[in-house]
């Protein structure tokens, strides 16, 4: 990314976070206080961030803010939309909104099915969108079981996307997509003999999913192991992500609040440590089985 696009990127990325703020405070007028604090947070943190990856140059990440906050403007948008045409607005309280809502998008059938998919094939590939964003609706308008095969098609379907672009369409295509520094720093990592590095990167949160998969395909990384990792790790945790998102196992009420924010503290602390020493983590992950796979070769050979 040359100067002139990544302040480009920086700029319209400011425009979407005042885009964000100013929907919220016009057009989602008929929502509770709740709803618009989550909103203008959202914004907040789009420009803080945006600000500070760019003072940074950190350009996949900045790319990565500014995809993110183009996707909560669209949303938002579509829910403003949706609160004149199909009179949510009449509805006194949030929960009866979304009710509303769900009950509009499960009448789609097999075509709200599909969206939903495909939302979860652009994620992978393009759109830098949180797993409980893009699983957790799903689970509430469908259930957990059907959210979890539709989650994992669409997931399972843009990891092969993910993969086929860095095998046939090569680095540039990568660095493109990812950023340099990513796709060199990961490749690295999963080389030739990263297979277990690559699996364990797919179950800590502390990596980015779709840029292994890109990098993946960059590599010496045969397809079956690389479909069976696929397979093997994403519904999982896809399936947890939508179980707990319906409330069942912990519930939004009574003994499950402390738990959820219990939960969400962990987690933010989690993306604050992953943020601040990711590469004192992955450094540390890969020397760890690095050296024991040289252990274990110098045991053959002896």
């Amino acid at each position: 990314m040359n100067k002139i696009s990544k302040i480009a990127i920086f700029v319209i990325n400011i425009l979407l976070c005042s885009c964000v703020a100013l929907e919220t405070g016009f057009l989602m007028y008929g929502w509770g206080i709740g709803v618009k604090i989550l909103c203008y947070g959202l914004a907040a943190v789009g420009l803080v961030f945006g600000i500070v990856v760019f003072v940074l140059d950190k350009q996949a990440l900045l790319k990565t803010c500014f995809l993110a906050m183009a996707c909560a403007c669209v949303i938002i948008t579509v829910i403003a939309a949706l609160s004149n045409l199909a009179h949510l607005n009449d509805y006194p309280t949030d929960a009866e909104k979304i009710e509303r809502l769900t009950d509009i998008i499960r009448s789609t059938g097999e075509w709200g099915m599909l969206v939903f998919v495909l939302i979860q094939i652009l994620q992978v590939v393009i759109l830098p969108l949180p797993a409980v964003v893009c699983y957790v609706p799903g689970s509430r308008i469908w259930g957990p079981l059907t959210a979890t095969l539709l989650a994992s098609a669409g997931v399972l379907a843009g990891s092969l996307i993910a993969y086929a672009i860095g095998r046939f369409f090569g680095k540039r295509a990568a660095e493109w997509i990812a950023g340099k520094e990513a796709v060199d720093k990961y490749a690295k990592y999963i080389g030739n003999k990263g297979k277990v590095i690559f699996l364990l990167m797919q179950i800590l949160p502390f990596f980015p999913d779709d840029i292994l998969c890109i990098v993946a395909g960059l590599t010496a990384m045969n397809f079956p192991f690389f479909l069976a990792t696929m397979l093997l790790v994403r519904p999982i945790i896809i399936a947890l992500y939508c179980y707990l998102g319906t409330g069942s196992i912990i519930p939004f009420s009574g003994w499950g609040i402390p738990v959820w924010i219990a939960i969400f503290a962990v987690c933010v602390v989690l993306a604050v440590l992953s943020f601040k020493y990711q590469d004192r983590i992955e450094k540390w992950l890969v020397s760890k089985f690095r050296k024991k796979n040289k252990d274990e070769e110098k045991n053959k050979d002896e």
